[in-house]
């Protein structure tokens, strides 16, 4: 009978030489996974945030020089300030608050229009929109609404009147306005 011999020690330190990188290379991914998987989270909680689940409360419209937004809202509920941001550059293209009129009060914001704002800030609107307009619409220290639109598509759509360009497809203004649920009130005409 041939004498068995088990490994010697030779063969285990080879052996546990070779695990060596396999041990360093599990602990590297481990170290490097958890800033991607919290990068990860952190895009996936800024996409969320920055483009909410439900229909789009803001309108536009863009007719030659007048450019319009729709805020959907209740009749309880009043506009209180509006603001354009350029989407690409995040710089502020516009700032109106106080609506003088009942209209824009009521949810439709002539915009560049200082006469129907208590505020507001340029007078003028610029020789050219930017692609990415992001809207915002204030109602109080609390509520508000927000939209991102491309002025092109807006410009290309052939609107009805009354009608308002949305990241859902165009809509009335009474169809965004029954979008949410004013808790009894009765919706704004």
């Amino acid at each position: 009978m041939l004498p068995v011999h088990g490994p010697t020690t030779s063969d285990g330190a080879e052996r546990r030489g070779a695990r060596k990188p396999l041990v360093i290379g599990l602990i590297a991914l481990a170290i490097l996974a958890a800033p991607i998987a919290l990068a990860f989270l952190w895009i996936k909680f800024l996409t969320v945030m920055s483009h909410p689940a439900g229909p789009s409360l803001l309108g536009l419209r863009i007719d030659g020089d007048t450019v319009t937004v729709k805020a959907a809202q209740c009749p309880s509920e009043r506009v209180r300030r509006v603001e354009l941001w350029d989407s690409d550059s995040e710089k502020l293209v516009w700032r109106a608050e106080g609506p003088l009129t009942e209209e824009g009060r009521g949810g439709l914001l002539r915009l560049w229009a200082a006469e129907d704002y208590r505020t507001s800030r340029p007078a003028t609107r610029p020789a050219e929109l930017p692609k990415q307009l992001d809207v915002s619409v204030g109602y109080g220290p609390e509520g508000g609404a927000g939209a991102l639109f491309d002025t092109a598509a807006v410009r290309a759509a052939a609107l009805p009147a009354g009608s308002y360009w949305t990241s859902d497809g165009v809509r009335t203004g009474r169809e965004l306005d029954e979008l949410i649920d004013c808790g009894g009130d009765e919706k704004a005409p």
